[in-house]
């Protein structure tokens, strides 16, 4: 089993820009977001723990979808 990946922590961040820092952070890591915590910290500012978890990437779909054409298909 894979150790878990530390969670990207922002501190001090303005309420308006939370979502953009977030989003900047999981397109930095190149992974699918998992979780976000923001914790209150002093005056108006807050803490942000990002988690992301790594992507299934497949090439090819092993089983043919309905509506996507066969690649390997002989035309007729």
């Amino acid at each position: 089993m894979m150790p878990r990946r530390l969670a990207i922590i922002v501190p001090r961040i303005s309420l308006f820009l939370i979502t953009t820092i977030a989003g900047r952070e999981v397109k930095k890591a190149g992974e699918e977001l998992m979780r976000i915590v923001v914790k209150k910290a002093k005056g108006h500012y807050y803490n942000v723990s990002i988690r992301t978890r790594s992507v299934n990437r497949e090439l090819r779909s092993s089983v043919p979808r309905a509506g996507i054409p066969d690649i390997f298909e002989m035309p007729t």
